[in-house]
């Protein structure tokens, strides 16, 4: 099978892992179309496709970024960006972006052309309904009925597709974790009691009550990220001698040994509305899943959420949950994991062995099921591809360092 994969905007390499996971699945071959990715990102795919020969990894060139709104559903690629993909012929062309970003309906609109009998699935997030101003609710209607099968992270993704109009097929499927990476360590951490956090600096993260949160009890925070409460928060660190950590952005195998060094890590998120990607009209920011508590059970550290949006559908019974915006809330649940190692062992326990339920290589069956199933239904009547044995440098396929950075 051969799939082409369209994702955009800066964050985009912790989909590293499941690209590896799809790579190692038996005749698959993955053709991924990006756009305004973080240096990071392209680093990561880049030896992706290094190490896989059916992984052909292309940066393309865009006209708006995600720079431009903070968010990347205004990221739009440029003319001829689609170009190398004209001759692939894919039985599926996978979105990871929502129903209503611009990339997708550039996406629909190449495959209208080019494979119009291609069927296209859609990965889906939201789990706010709200409406959208114009063109975006234009966009998300057409992208309704033009989708053959949509990918919700979570049964609340469902629910708002369902609620928005999508009829077609659905198949929930989770956000994952490279567990080949993420492993439980092998004792808890000495030292002062250290809990942490990583994901973006940014105001819906709750960042500002963990750090009120962390005074009360007298603990050190170690924050991994980037965003715009950077600046403040090298300010508390400055003001709190050695007890705040800042970390950039971290690749797997980094965040992996961060991770370990941690008591606990803390996901504090609470809701807001962000505003700036159209000047008219504001988006509720609900978490909608929080990957990095996963990678943190994976590695056997106990994990605290707020009860926001998708955090303790992920957590589950593996950890523990309090309230948003409530420094006392969070505070005393971090005191209870340093006071009671009993507890934190326990949970660290619950934590690995649910983070393995939603191991890459697991939800990559899943989506290959998904995908055969609907690449052999009426609409995909387009010969099927044998499989392939092109040599990476033929004259007709541009190879993989050819085709990064730049439109071909």
């Amino acid at each position: 099978m051969r799939v082409v994969m369209v994702v955009v905007g800066k964050r985009t390499e912790h989909w590293a892992s499941f690209f590896d996971a799809l790579a190692r699945q038996r005749d698959t071959e993955l053709l991924l179309q990006t756009a305004d990715i973080s240096p990071l990102a392209r680093k990561q795919l880049a030896r992706l496709a290094d190490r896989h020969p059916n992984v052909h990894f292309h940066e393309a060139k865009y006209w708006i970024g995600e720079d431009a709104t903070g968010h990347m559903a205004s990221v739009l690629f440029a003319p001829g960006s689609w170009r190398w993909l004209h001759e692939a012929r894919p039985d599926v062309i996978h979105v990871i972006g929502e129903a209503s970003y611009l990339a997708t309906r550039q996406t629909i609109g190449f495959r209208n052309r080019v494979f119009p009998r291609t069927p296209i699935s859609l990965y889906a997030a939201q789990n706010v309904v709200m409406r959208l101003p114009p063109p975006f609710t234009r966009f998300e209607r057409y992208a309704y009925r033009q989708v053959a099968l949509a990918l919700p992270i979570t049964p609340a993704a469902r629910s708002v597709l369902r609620a928005k109009g999508y009829r077609g097929k659905a198949k929930i499927t989770p956000l994952g974790v490279d567990v080949a990476h993420f492993r439980p360590r092998r004792s808890v951490p000495e030292g002062p009691f250290t809990v942490g956090f990583a994901g973006r600096l940014e105001p819906h993260k709750g960042l500002l009550h963990l750090v009120a949160a962390s005074d009360r009890i007298g603990c050190r925070l170690l924050l991994v990220g980037d965003g715009s409460l950077r600046p403040w928060l090298q300010g508390e660190a400055a003001r709190r001698a050695g007890r705040i950590e800042l970390h950039p952005w971290q690749t797997h195998d980094a965040l992996a040994r961060i991770l370990r060094r941690l008591h606990a890590l803390v996901l504090p998120s609470v809701e807001t509305v962000q505003r700036g990607v159209v000047p008219w009209s504001g988006i509720p920011l609900r978490e909608q899943f929080g990957r990095v508590l996963l990678e943190a059970m994976a590695c056997g550290v106990p994990v605290i959420g707020t009860t926001v949006g998708e955090i303790p559908h992920v957590i589950g019974a593996a950890g523990l949950t309090v309230p948003p915006e409530s420094p006392a809330a969070l505070a005393e649940a971090m005191a209870r994991l340093r006071e009671r190692p009993a507890l934190a062992a326990s949970l660290a326990r619950s934590g690995v062995e649910r983070a393995a339920l939603f191991d890459w290589n697991r939800i990559a069956d899943g989506v290959r099921a998904a995908w055969d199933e609907v690449a052999c239904s009426p609409l995909a009547t387009l010969p099927r591809m044998r499989t392939i044995t092109r040599n990476r440098n033929a004259s007709h396929w541009p190879s993989r360092r050819e085709s990064h950075g730049r439109a071909v």
